[in-house]
Order: structure tokens, then C-alpha cells, then sequence
């Protein structure tokens, strides 16, 4: 017996539906912003930075370090780990000039670090970090009786701040950060200065790649 128009018209549809239904499902589940299709984080900025000596003990003598105005440069390769978490590696670079002695001083980062976005529909987010800081020609006293300090640090740093076209390939991030590099004790002329830190704050924009 064969089969009408209407039948082998009916056979087809259903096949085609058969077809296009893993499809549909499949398309249903992909992504649907330029970010949600990339598993890559880059940013690239730059900032206004202000840093300062201080430590726990030991510095009435020698009091804590000048406050020192410059900007820096930093940098974060990493993936998307969700919707609401990025994680990478972060590269800070501070180039200052000390005000005792004009030295330079360099400090550079390089941390692990997250940022977490509590809304996913909302530009803000939080951001934390842990790993190592170098230090170079970094003087912590405000007397200039002591000689700089060159040394590999813990470093860490959290912040906060707030990105535009976040659903976008190509997006700006403004934000607020502290950076601390732990140096440690030392003993100079016989007074030791216990837990000596250098502190960096820094408030600047960046490029977001995703």
C-alpha cells in the first residue's frame, strides 16, 4: 500500500522535529552574552598609588615611613571559574622614588587572586589575592637613620570596585585596592623592628577582556 502526499508529508515533519530537537536543547544551554561564551579574564590598568613604612614594635624610635605618592601599572591573566567568580594571576609593578634619599624604589607583585561579584547582574564586585611581593630600596622609618630595605615579602591584597559592559567581550573596571608586603623583623643598630610592613593603596581603572 502506498503512502499519500499527506502521509510522507507527515513522516518528514516528523522526522525533521526528531532532528532539530537535540539542537533546540543544545541551544537552549549555550550561552547567551559574548561573556558567558568566553572562559578567559584579562585586565589591564593602571593606578594612583600611595605607599608607606610602618611595623608593629620598634618604630617609636625610629618612627614609620613617608607617605609616598606615584601610580602603577598591573595586570591579571586568568579564567571565568562561574558567573560569579573570576580567578588568576595578578602582577602589580610600583615604581616610587623614596623622600629621604631619592633612591628608587621597586615593588612587584605576584599573587593568585579572585574576584567575586555577589550579583550577577550587578557591575560590583570583591577581590582577593595572596602570594609574593619584592621589594627594593624600600625605607620603612620617617628619620632617615636607616638604610633601605631589599626583600622578598608575603604579599596580599583585597579590594572593591565596579565593572561597566559586564555582559560584553570588552568591558572598564573602576576600583579601590590595598596591597600589604610583610617583610618580616630586622634589627638595625641594635633596636629591632618587629612585623615591618609597606602598604600600598591604590584607586584606578582597567580593561576587562573576557
Amino acid at each position: 500500500m502506498k503512502a499519500g502526499p499527506k502521509t510522507r508529508l507527515s513522516a518528514a515533519l516528523a522526522f525533521a522535529l526528531l532532528c532539530l530537537t537535540p539542537v533546540v536543547a543544545a541551544a537552549q544551554t549555550q550561552p547567551t552574552t559574548l561573556a558567558d561564551q568566553s572562559g578567559m579574564w584579562i585586565v589591564a590598568g593602571g593606578t594612583s598609588t600611595t605607599m608607606r613604612g610602618d611595623c608593629q614594635e620598634g618604630c617609636v624610635a625610629h618612627g614609620t615611613g613617608a607617605y609616598l605618592h606615584t601610580g602603577s601599572l598591573m595586570g591579571i591573566v586568568g579564567v571565568r571559574v562561574n558567573s560569579h567568580m573570576n580567578a588568576g594571576v595578578e602582577v602589580s609593578w610600583v615604581p616610587a622614588e623614596s623622600a629621604i634619599a631619592g633612591d628608587d624604589v621597586r615593588s612587584t607583585f605576584i599573587l593568585a587572586t579572585s574576584q567575586f561579584r555577589p550579583w550577577q547582574t550587578r557591575g560590583f564586585f570583591l577581590s582577593a589575592g595572596m602570594g609574593m611581593a619584592f621589594i627594593r630600596n624600600f625605607a620603612y622609618d620617617g628619620t632617615g637613620t636607616l638604610p633601605p630595605i631589599t626583600s622578598k615579602a608575603l604579599g596580599l591584597t583585597y579590594g572593591a570596585g565596579w565593572t561597566f559592559r559586564q555582559t560584553h567581550r570588552v568591558g572598564m573596571q573602576l576600583f579601590g585596592a590595598q596591597h600589604v608586603a610583610a617583610l618580616g623583623d630586622f634589627e638595625i643598630n641594635g633596636v629591632i623592628a618587629e612585623n615591618v610592613m609597606a602598604n600600598f593603596w591604590s584607586f584606578g581603572a582597567a580593561i576587562v577582556i573576557r
